[in-house]
This record gives structure tokens, sequence and C-alpha cells, in this order.
């Protein structure tokens, strides 16, 4: 399966998504999302794993499995003109992969709860 998203590098990106996206937690992962019309309909994607998960060796594993996970999961179901970061929790070591993909999964499906949400409480928002 080709990789049809850019992968973030830069850390001025991390924080503006940081800042201005929206954060849903799993077990095992954070994902920071944040919409932009400007990526004309690609995807953006990248990853995180901090000093508390370990050494280099278990940070850059971390790392490998969010790479894995993210490939199926944000090609098939992650949304055009969205920037995802992935952060690893520690968890993430003892997880599943067919775990990590579900919760991902769900990560990156929850923003039609928020619509649907949005969507039968309007007035309240006016």
């Amino acid at each position: 399966m080709p990789q049809n998203f850019k992968i973030i590098k830069k850390h001025s990106e991390f924080l503006n998504i940081k800042l201005k996206g929206t954060v849903h937690r799993s077990n095992s992962l954070i994902l920071q999302k944040l919409f932009d019309e400007k990526l004309l309909d690609s995807k953006r994607l990248g990853y995180t794993a901090t000093k508390k998960l370990g050494n280099a060796v278990r940070r850059n594993r971390a790392k490998r499995l969010m790479r894995e996970i993210a490939r199926k999961i944000i090609n098939q179901y992650g949304k055009k003109n969205f920037s995802y970061v992935l952060i690893a929790k520690k968890q993430i070591f003892d997880t599943p992969i067919q775990k990590l993909e579900n919760e991902l999964r769900e990560l990156v499906e929850k923003w039609k709860q928020y619509l649907i949400l949005f969507l039968n409480n309007w007035q309240t928002y006016l």
C-alpha cells in the first residue's frame, strides 16, 4: 500500500498542531489532529516518542510501531486536509499490534462523534 501522506519534521509544525488542534487519547496512543485547507487534499503525519518511554532503542521501536499502524489506518481512514501527530505512551510496548490498529482507528474516527453531537445540539452554540 503506497504512502499517501507527508511526514511532519519541523518543530514549529508540531507546536502548531498541538496549540490549534484537537487531542484524543487511548491507552497506548495520543492523537493530535488539525484541519488545514492549505494542504490541498493531502494528509500530514508526525510521530513523537518522548524520553519517558526509555532509551533510544525503545523510542525507535515505538516509532516503528506507530509508522506501521499509521501506514494502514491513516491511509484508509484518515481525512484529507488533516495533519496528524501520533504520540506514544508506555503501554504501546505491551499492546498487541491488532489492538493498536483498533485504537488508532477509533481515534481517527472520533470527529464523527463530535459532528453528530454538534448537529443534534446546534441551537446551544448560537
